[in-house]
């Protein structure tokens, strides 16, 4: 075996130093601390809210452009702006608001229990409440109003659901963008 001598200087010399790097975070001072790099500046300006036209777009804008300016500014809104101007635009059209959805589900389902509740009780012949009783002229009217109105009713209050979820969701649609 050979040996081989090298020709690296010795430990202490200045050629065997590590270049110097920025100081080390005081937080953290045995952390490796790498090479500040600096970064372009990126220059940006902001548009004018579109109040200002110049002097060639003095012509108002098609009918589609118009629609899409709308839907710009409605996404640059935030959600809350938009419901409040929702909840105006109600109050000033005086239309009823509808109720929830499960609301009409658990009223449509109280309806249609009553409703079935009335048949079971015309036919065993149980008193309404205790208080009209079986041989009473108005215990046949009674049950047969429940019993005829009640599934209806019922049916309506489950479709009135139905479209009630479905513009909730079409509502959370827009607002989501879709």
């Amino acid at each position: 075996m050979q040996a081989t001598t090298s020709t690296r200087a010795p430990v202490g010399t200045a050629a065997f130093r590590a270049p110097k790097r920025a100081a080390a975070s005081p937080r953290r001072p045995f952390a490796p601390t790498l090479p500040q790099c600096q970064r372009p500046l990126h220059l940006a300006r902001a548009e004018g809210d579109g109040g200002e036209q110049p002097p060639q777009q003095a012509a108002p804008p098609k009918a589609p452009e118009q629609q899409q300016q709308q839907q710009a500014q409605q996404e640059d809104e935030p959600v809350w702006v938009r419901r409040e101007r929702e909840r105006q635009l109600q109050k000033q059209e005086g239309g009823m608001r509808d109720l929830p959805f499960g609301a009409y589900l658990l009223f449509s389902s109280f309806t249609a229990i009553a409703a079935v509740g009335s048949i079971f009780e015309y036919v065993n012949k149980n008193a309404i409440f205790d208080v009209i009783q079986p041989d009473s002229p108005l215990y046949a009217p009674i049950l047969g109003f429940f019993a005829v109105t009640g599934l209806p009713t019922s049916g309506l209050l489950f479709y009135r659901a139905v479209q009630s979820a479905n513009k909730e969701a079409e509502r959370m649609d827009k607002l989501d963008g879709y």
